[in-house]
């Protein structure tokens, strides 16, 4: 029982830094959203694992070319 709650409580925390962490990326692009949802994590492990060159790849994947064309400006 004590296991359950324990997951219970885990499972509650992540759910709100995933809401309150991804809340203004949502708010910025609902659109791209799901790609930086998906995209950073996984960049982010990739990264620390050794795989620069993927990392580089999903980033511009997940936050677009358009980003750095607004930067550019």
């Amino acid at each position: 029982m004590t296991e359950f709650i324990i997951i219970s409580v885990l499972i509650t925390l992540f759910g709100a830094f995933l809401y309150w962490a991804y809340l203004p990326d949502y708010r910025r692009n609902p659109k791209e959203f799901w790609r930086t949802l998906i995209g950073m994590p996984i960049g982010m492990l990739l990264g620390g694992i050794g795989f620069n060159e993927l990392n580089e790849q999903i980033k511009k994947w997940a936050f677009g070319e358009k980003n750095k064309k607004k930067t550019e400006k």
